[in-house]
């Protein structure tokens, strides 16, 4: 995203009462977004940590830094030189009361606010290992050619000498712990399956010596199962957090497969600690998804520890998931400004066009239950929200307590502006975002990493093994594109017209391109509105000659001076 532009607002927002300007307001920066793992003796408090608040626009901070665990706290000090860039840095210090916590992992989030401030509040992930890094044991799953990591991040520099039970030498230390002051000492403890070594169970150990955590001077068992059949993925813990009072909030849990096979859950079962039932969860999509729902009616506001026990077929056949869920007082909506991302790329970062399809995430973005809009033309009101981009009204697909996707107004002029989500008449914080004229993204097939371009039957130009035809020479394709902002004639946001508009300015693609070489660049025959499906786009081109067959011929669109992202194509 660019600076602020100096002398630039945007009637409309003045009109609304944004708190503040767009040249006048501060502008949240952190150095660092988590922090740790810390690690510790038990017993023992963990180490002060310090992460730098720093304002990228005009005005002053006036930060407000709060915790939402027993065992965190952090306070704003005085502002200094910045110690990783130039200018003035408010370090914000973060103290741990860890001492009386039992053995294991604990994850706390302080939120850092100031009620005037672009680009705030701002959370910083932090977590905490109580008798240190090094795990009591290690348990491995890799698929013929395949392997797996551990990273062990220890506060000083380690001995560790992995042996194996067997005369494969499976199990290794590919880079020992550099480090600095500011950062752990890193350790990947690889496991991976060698030419010759059959499908079954494999055993060894990790001899860690030299660590100032005592707890960490110990032999690690090690196991590796080497399998051609499903390998569950999932992640360790989940994080709601909701309003007390509020709606409960169902969410899907996809598993993911990174083994063979069809991978297929048998039962899942959700328990909490202390008891309560705010917790529950029942399989879907066949048994490939768990459907868990978070109820927070009749809690009050604090932490709450729950458990998903997946059961599969997959190689390791029990799989726990930690539920931490956050009961927050009520407040305002409050978006979390990196996670405003157009959804065909969601680079973070990047400058989206008007007309572009854009996810946004948070809390208490909605009072109630998840709503999802059918139909054309979509709304600019959902389930009571809105999403305003200098007071311009986005259109919506669909919006939750912890997600909205949304269309940006086409109406919006390039530069910088601001985007506020607001619930039942109530304005939460302001997020930045670049307005660029047009920002193409080409879409993904849904295979690898194959842009999702079309012949005029449907089927995909990619390899004829996943399912596609290879392009030929003089063919025409249709290439799904988002971000090509506005057309003439114009579209109304939210809407899809039938016949399509068109991008009135010449759309170019390029063939082939690579470090070295553009590729074979030639203009689009027309680019337009596909009709039904608001802010999607295709691109006709015929496939040039002088490109270089192949199955992974890269392609980019170019519009407005704006390239996309790259993709691939198959021709042959």
């Amino acid at each position: 995203m660019g600076l602020i532009r100096s002398g630039w607002v945007p009637a409309v927002c003045v009109a609304l009462g944004l708190a503040g300007s767009v040249f006048a307001a501060p502008r949240l920066r952190l150095s660092s977004a988590a922090v740790g793992p810390v690690n510790t003796a038990s017993a023992a408090d963990a180490p002060a940590q310090m992460v730098e608040a720093y304002n990228i626009g005009d005005g002053q901070l006036a930060l407000q830094v709060t915790s939402n665990a027993p065992w965190l706290t952090a306070s704003a000090g005085e502002a200094v030189d910045c110690t990783l860039r130039a200018g003035l840095c408010t370090p914000l210090n973060i103290a741990f009361s860890t001492a009386s916590l039992a053995k294991g992992r604990y994850t706390g989030l302080i939120t850092v606010a100031d009620p005037n401030a672009v680009d705030a509040p701002q959370t910083i992930s932090v977590t905490v290992q109580v008798g240190g890094s090094v795990p009591d044991s290690l348990d491995f799953h890799v698929t013929p050619g395949g392997s797996q990591e551990y990273v062990i991040q220890a506060n000083n520099l380690l001995g560790i000498i992995p042996t194996t039970d067997s005369a494969e030498k499976w199990l290794s230390l590919p880079s020992e712990g550099g480090g600095s002051f500011r950062f752990n000492f890193n350790y990947r403890v690889l496991a991976r399956h060698l030419d010759g070594m059959a499908e079954g169970q494999y055993t060894g150990k990790l001899n860690v010596f030299n660590s100032i955590v005592n707890e960490e001077n110990k032999q690690v068992p090690v196991t590796l199962t080497v399998t051609s059949g499903p390998i569950l993925s999932v992640p360790e813990q989940l994080m709601p957090r909701l309003a007390v009072g509020g709606p409960a909030m169902t969410s899907l849990l996809a598993l993911g497969n990174r083994g063979g096979g069809d991978l297929q859950a048998s039962s899942v079962i959700a328990s909490t600690t202390g008891g309560g039932d705010w917790l529950t969860a029942e399989l879907a999509n066949d048994g490939r998804a768990v459907l868990y729902t978070v109820n927070p009616a009749g809690l009050a506001p604090g932490l709450y520890n729950g458990i998903l026990e997946i059961k599969s077929n997959a190689s390791k056949p029990v799989q726990l998931v930690a539920v931490l869920l956050e009961v927050m007082a009520a407040e305002s909506p409050a978006v979390a400004p990196a996670t405003v991302l157009d959804v065909t790329t969601f680079e973070q970062g990047a400058a989206m066009a008007p007309g572009t399809l854009a996810r946004l995430q948070g809390t208490q973005l909605s009072g109630q239950p998840k709503a999802i809009n059918s139909g054309v033309p979509l709304p600019d009101t959902l389930s009571g929200v809105r999403v305003l981009v200098n007071g311009l009204p986005c259109a919506l697909f669909s919006v939750a307590q912890d997600e909205i996707l949304f269309q940006l107004p086409y109406g919006i002029e390039p530069g910088e502006a601001l985007l506020q989500v607001e619930r039942d008449g109530q304005l939460g914080n302001q997020v930045q975002l670049s307005i660029i004229p047009r920002a193409p993204r080409i879409e993904l097939a849904g295979t690898g990493s194959y842009a999702k371009a079309m012949f005029d039957d449907g089927s995909l130009a990619i390899p004829a093994s996943l399912g596609g035809r290879p392009a030929t020479i003089g063919e025409s394709l249709h290439i799904a594109v988002t971000g090509l902002g506005r057309t003439d004639p114009e579209t109304a946001t939210g809407q899809s017209p039938d016949p399509a508009n068109r991008v009135p300015e010449t759309v170019r693609v390029s063939f082939g391109g690579n470090l070295f070489s553009e590729g074979v660049v030639i203009d689009a025959a027309v680019a337009e509105l596909l009709p039904g499906l608001p802010g999607h786009y295709q691109v006709k081109v015929t496939v040039p000659e002088g490109v270089t067959p192949g199955d992974n011929v890269s392609i980019i669109v170019f519009a407005g001076g704006a390239g996309s992202n790259k993709l691939q194509i198959a021709i042959q």
